[in-house]
């Protein structure tokens, strides 16, 4: 979902990371608290709404980052979308098929083939705070439990995640209405969804920038609670 990969290499790079969270030996997790959201959003309504959002639209379902910043404490103002971003972009990924091993590749034991990718729907609103693109990416599947996993490229390059650490968080996920911060400095935060009926839903907050720029203001628990009050908003 970033402005330099073309739809056909961000369907790829889902793909990866599906076959990632898997080898990672990633394991659904569920909870029995309130889930962000409070369960509200089905994949197929996510999907539904991305394939009619326009690129200069408003963020869909209920989502106001200037709003979760005002509740988390955060004194800065957030205009929609970034000079070289549009204000809301989406991706829908169809799927990829189990595929054979590339040759000279041992398949792990327990994989004849390379995992299959469900299908997806990713949307991406980018917003202004202070002179710092932020975004907030929502991506909703239609299984269970691999909403994250798809994630993790996403998670690591923006979180600025070492593989360690990202191999323990695919490990130790958020459950259904808890959000996280990534290892390390806190550098995206990471709210895994309820969903509506089948599927998993996953919202990242994260800012689109180098260290020289970063606002140290949207980090650590400032950040984390601004991803809290987001997943909060989603509605229909």
């Amino acid at each position: 979902m970033t402005a330099d990969r073309t739809p056909a290499q961000r369907r790829r790079h889902l793909a990866a990371a599906g076959a990632a969270g898997i080898l990672l030996g990633t394991a659904a997790c569920s909870s029995s608290g309130e889930p962000a959201g409070g369960g509200t959003l089905s994949y197929a309504h996510v999907r539904s709404t991305a394939e009619g959002l326009a690129k200069s639209g408003s963020c869909p379902f209920g989502l106001d980052l200037a709003a979760a910043l005002r509740d988390a404490g955060i004194d800065r103002p957030a205009t929609p979308g970034a000079a070289d971003r549009p204000a809301v972009d989406t991706d829908l990924g169809n799927g990829v098929a189990a595929q054979p091993w590339p040759s000279g590749v041992t398949a792990p034991p327990s994989m004849a083939s390379m995992p299959a990718t469900p299908p997806t729907a990713w949307v991406t609103c980018t917003y202004t705070v202070g002179s710092t693109p932020v975004r907030v990416d929502l991506l909703a599947v239609p299984e269970n439990g691999v909403a994250v996993s798809l994630m993790l490229p996403h998670i690591q390059r923006f979180g600025n995640v070492g593989v360690d650490q990202l191999r323990q968080f695919s490990i130790d996920q958020p459950k259904p209405g808890e959000t996280r911060l990534t290892p390390g400095a806190g550098l995206a935060g990471v709210a895994r969804v309820a969903a509506k009926g089948n599927g998993d839903i996953t919202l990242t907050l994260s800012q689109d920038t180098d260290d020289a720029q970063r606002l140290s203001d949207l980090t650590g628990e400032p950040l984390r609670r601004a991803t809290e009050r987001l997943a909060a908003q989603l509605h229909p």
